[in-house]
């Protein structure tokens, strides 16, 4: 099972594994922990990743990027319209107010949904995987991260990617939750339970948007106390000040305005964001150049960090107000803070930890990796999860960040009650049992109850029809229970419903006895409650014989005669009705049109691998013959096949540019006609010379030993003489074959092929070690063990020696008058 942490980021995604005892964090094929999170579509095939950023600037309008938070949003949100401005592509409305992004792939006009954009990116992220992970043939199960303020929709949303990408989501971890388990689970020195709790904030400066939240530790767990957002005060942000400085800078020094063109616009952000990093390490000016910018003109400025500081003010505070606003919430005061630990790319920022210095009194720690804690907790978070992987107990209390509202009424209409079910910072996953009374069918409406404190637009979360409920016979409310559930994926839901029912339990029926005339219980109530026989009525009284024969013959009291009930439970049937943008259906579709974009990314990988080959072929050759092979060819054949290599080079930047993988794998089939045997012979002369000693070794060494033998020495005594016989012939036959093949070969030319191959005087080798060594390596006998002569029994009546001490050797036989070893036997 493989055990796979996901960190989807809004600019860039890292990859954690469970292996070799600990969590790593791979690269991909760029040899890079991280991944841009961008896909790039293209006339012949679509690229994901380091591949669809380099090209970015060159194919802009079919490039997606800054998605994220698009999943699960509507095209008229007004958030949608904010993040617009980042993504190149053209964003178009759907129907049912879907987002759909526009690009051109395979030489048509295609629209994909952000899901599906997600999708294709963990198709991505899952191919490094398996690159990294050999032993694992498939990457299915994992864990994947969301910010901890996504709502219901969202989320659903999200789980609907990975059904796409053809993932096995265990859980949907919040990125909060999953840092505050990568930070305490490697800790050894938190406080015991029941000690008072160590609280930890951490803050999150990232691409989209910053958190914050804060922490209880003790010894083996964590308890999620709440968190703070804003998705204003960001690096995306950052970055967007500085763009604009330098706009309008532009624009007075060279009258050029870079948000007029799309290609200058996103190179200029790409220059800004690189600028900000130098910046954080670099308190001077920092220049700034880029080359043909616009209109063929290059510019240049540049910026330090007190000006970038003043320019970014409002940001700053931002950050300020989120930590305040965070200690409000949550009633605490900066004293009750022990220790802070920022994350995220931008919390390099130098003003982001003054912020934090003057706030709290203390330094801001950086003991966790910025860039890649979210992603090793996720992977821990998996690991947990799997039984493969054993983990040291650590409980995670998670809290969830909104107010849950459910409202119930007629199916149809307006009226009824409602009541909060979930609060702010309860515990999930968490389920709650409901009690109702009804008589007919009704309908579940699940809301948020703030609207303030949410970054979506739509409080509704979904509504649940619940139906088959009936009055009871006289005609009133049935009790019904309904159980409501956030699982641990964060997602509301309705998991079932169930109507009471009491109903009459049958009467006994008196059964006569025809021997004894005696009354018998039969049928369900001659049993008790609990099944069981009931115990007898007179148990435990002092009644003299009869009494209870009398008892007998009275007529029944009045409470037996009362009829006995009991509770039925009825399953009710649940129409659901989600904010989930896909239906099973539409999943289930988007999953094949994935399938088949993923077969042709392979098709074209194919097919470029192909012409790759043609290409290497043909520059590695023509270098080859004008060096190395030169000895090895005729220089008329050398001609006509370096004519044959410009033909075929040619022939790729023309015709061949797109074609077929047979076309390709033909070419090179021809090609190697005539190169193959060039690098045969070229080959041969490389590992034949080597062979050749290998085996003159061998032969020296055998005849080495064989004088041995023939000089009478110890070490090979045990050897018979006609074995060494085989031993000599086999070294004087290897010898005069190597002596032959030499000599032909020497006489013959270069640039034909050759008399011996270097595998043949490896066969040559093999021979003679198969006949000489198992004789020359034959074990001496072991010598045979002498065993000591029979000692003779001391005469009877002897004294004991040192060689036969009393109590030691055989017993001595029975004497004539020891009657201890004879057996009697009686005759008549």
């Amino acid at each position: 099972m493989s055990v796979v942490g996901f960190d989807l980021g809004n600019l860039n995604c890292y990859i954690a594994v469970a292996r070799q005892g600990g969590i790593e964090v791979i690269t991909n094929d760029y040899s890079l922990h991280a991944t841009p999170s961008c896909v790039s579509f293209g006339p012949k095939t679509r690229v994901m990743g380091d591949a669809a950023k380099q090209q970015a600037n060159t194919n802009l309008n079919n490039t997606v990027i800054n998605f994220k938070h698009l999943i699960g949003r509507r095209f008229t949100d007004q958030r949608t319209q904010q993040i617009r401005q980042w993504i190149p592509c053209e964003m178009i409305q759907l129907p049912d107010d879907h987002i759909g992004l526009k690009v051109n792939y395979l030489g048509e006009q295609r629209v994909f949904t952000p899901e599906q954009i997600v999708a294709a990116l963990f198709v991505k992220l899952k191919q490094i995987t398996e690159n990294n992970l050999r032993e694992v043939s498939k990457v299915t199960d994992c864990v994947v991260s969301v910010p901890y303020y996504f709502t219901d929709a969202q989320r659903r949303a999200l789980l609907a990617a990975t059904q796409m990408a053809d993932l096995n989501c265990l859980r949907i971890l919040n990125e909060s939750t999953a840092v505050a388990l990568a930070y305490g689970i490697y800790k050894q020195d938190l406080p015991a339970e029941g000690e008072k709790a160590r609280n930890v904030l951490f803050l999150d400066v990232g691409h989209a948007a910053s958190q914050a939240y804060i922490v209880a530790y003790n010894k083996g767990k964590l308890s999620m106390l709440g968190a703070a957002y804003d998705l204003d005060a960001a690096g995306r942000g950052f970055d967007g000040v500085l763009r604009d400085h330098f706009r309008h800078d532009f624009k007075e020094r060279y009258n050029i305005d870079a948000a007029t063109k799309p290609r200058a616009w996103q190179r200029l952000l790409e220059e800004c964001e690189k600028l900000k990093k130098q910046m954080s390490a670099n308190s001077t000016p920092i220049p700034i150049n880029i080359e043909c910018f616009m209109d063929d003109k290059d510019v240049s400025g540049k910026l330090q960090r007190a000006d970038f500081e003043r320019l970014a003010a409002p940001l700053f505070e931002k950050v300020r107000t989120l930590l305040k606003r965070l200690l409000e919430d949550l009633k605490k005061k900066p004293a009750d803070i022990e220790s802070i630990e920022i994350i995220g790319g931008s919390s390099r920022i130098p003003m982001i930890k003054q912020i934090i210095t003057e706030m709290f009194g203390k330094e801001p720690k950086t003991t966790m990796n910025q860039d890649e804690a979210v992603a090793r907790g996720c992977a821990m978070q998996c690991a947990i999860l799997s039984p493969s992987f054993r983990v040291r107990e650590f409980s995670v209390k998670d809290s969830q960040p909104y107010r849950v509202k459910l409202a119930w009424g007629p199916i149809g209409l307006t009226e009824g009650g409602e009541n909060d079910v979930f609060q702010e910072q309860d515990e999930f996953p968490f389920s709650k049992m409901l009690t109702l009374y009804r008589k007919d069918p009704f309908v579940l409406n699940a809301n948020y109850a703030d609207p303030s404190r949410l970054p979506y637009p739509k409080t509704e979360i979904g509504s649940w029809k619940v139906l088959n409920v009936t009055p009871n016979s006289e005609g009133e409310s049935r009790k019904v229970k309904v159980k409501v559930r956030i699982n641990p994926n964060g997602i509301f839901s309705v998991c079932s419903a169930a109507m009471y029912e009491t109903v009459p339990v049958p009467q006994a029926v008196e059964v006569t006895d025809e021997n004894n005339q005696e009354p018998m219980s039969t049928g369900p109530a001659a049993n008790g409650e609990d099944g069981q026989p009931p115990a007898p009525e007179n148990a435990g009284d002092n009644k003299t014989p009869g009494e209870g024969d009398e008892a007998m013959d009275e007529a029944p009291s009045a409470d037996a005669k009362k009829s006995r009930t009991k509770t039925v439970t009825v399953d009710l049937p649940i129409e659901e009705t989600t904010n989930s943008p896909y239906t099973p259906s539409q999943i289930a579709t988007f999953k094949d049109v994935e399938t088949k974009m993923q077969q042709t990314d392979r098709t074209e990988k194919e097919k470029a691998d192909a012409k790759n080959a043609v290409e290497e072929y043909v520059y590695e050759m023509r270098e080859k013959l004008s060096d190395a092979l030169a000895e090895f060819v005729e220089e008329q054949d050398a001609e006509a096949f370096k004519s044959l290599l410009s033909a075929t080079e040619d022939w790729l930047y023309d015709e061949g540019e797109d074609a077929d993988k047979p076309t390709y794998v033909n070419k090179l089939n021809e090609l190697k006609k005539l190169g193959d045997p060039i690098v045969e012979r070229y080959r041969e002369f490389e590992l034949r010379g080597p062979a050749f000693e290998s085996l003159g070794r061998a032969l020296q060494l055998t005849r080495k030993e064989y004088e041995l033998f023939k000089n009478k020495d110890q070490k090979y005594a045990h050897i018979e003489e006609k074995d060494m016989d085989r031993v000599r012939n086999i070294v004087e036959e290897k010898q005069r074959w190597m002596e032959d093949a030499i000599g032909r070969q020497d006489r013959r030319q270069k640039t034909l092929p050759p008399v011996v191959f270097a595998s043949q005087v490896a066969q040559e080798q093999q021979a003679l070690e198969a006949v000489a060594r198992p004789i020359l390596n034959k074990p001496k006998p072991k010598p045979k063990k002498e065993e000591p002569p029979p000692q003779s029994a001391p005469a009877d009546g002897a004294a004991p020696s040192a060689d036969n001490p009393p109590g030691t050797g055989d017993a001595p036989p029975p004497q004539p008058n020891d009657t201890s070893n004879v057996t009697t036997m009686e005759v008549d």
